[in-house]
């Protein structure tokens, strides 16, 4: 009897094991897929939950995004964006965006819109208006990281206080001499990166934050 209790034991044992790695095995397949080809992400829009149409400067692709009602992820880096296309305002379940490396100087005063954002990519946008665009993003709730690299800054805007919701704030490559005082107001900051700045002395500000706070020169 105890033999077949231990026989029965062990076969249990192995089907139990079976069926996590078959659990495992099905998460693995539930991966999102990326789709960088719009005409095949066109045919079927609501299935498609990241795009990325890096480098591809044909701008009729931008009429039809508001198509994609269950994205989540979209990278429109590189593309020469001189205005941001107001249909990714209508992307309501957006919670990555990339438009670095583009021309445009102003975010959509409506860029409020998108309430699930979380994180931006404006890095290597030259022309952005910081004022403006501190002003705009402070709409923004649910936003917790901020890619500002490259993009010539010399000074910050006081009213990057505004952000408070941000948890990283990425600023490497670019010609600050000195992080302002209102930068305080980031009560949920947890990771700066200021590296490849001339930053002459920033400790000041720096030790007002207490627990994991962590800086990168």
């Amino acid at each position: 009897m105890k033999k077949i209790m231990r026989k029965y034991s062990i076969q249990c044992l192995v089907f139990l094991c079976l069926l996590l790695f078959n659990v495992k095995i099905g998460h693995a397949q539930v991966k999102k897929k990326e789709y960088t080809n719009i005409e095949e992400a066109l045919k079927d829009p609501d299935k498609v939950f990241r795009l990325n149409l890096e480098n591809q400067k044909n701008h009729d692709y931008f009429k039809v995004l508001s198509k994609f009602k269950n994205l989540e992820y979209l990278n429109l880096r590189n593309t020469d964006l001189d205005v941001v296309p107001e249909e990714i305002l209508l992307l309501k379940h957006l919670r990555t965006l990339d438009m670095g490396h583009n021309n445009f100087s102003l975010l959509p005063k409506n860029f409020g819109a998108l309430k699930n954002l979380q994180e931006l990519y404006l890095d290597e946008d030259k022309n952005l208006n910081l004022f403006e665009g501190f002003e705009t993003l402070s709409k923004l709730k649910h936003l917790k990281v901020l890619h500002l690299e490259n993009d010539g800054i010399k000074e910050l805007p006081g009213n990057i206080g505004k952000l408070s919701h941000l948890e990283k704030l990425y600023l490497s490559e670019n010609d600050l001499k000195t992080i302002p005082i209102e930068i305080k107001g980031l009560k949920n900051l947890n990771y700066l990166d200021v590296y490849h700045n001339p930053i002459i002395a920033p400790l000041n500000i720096i030790k007002t934050y207490q627990g994991g706070f962590k800086i990168r020169f």
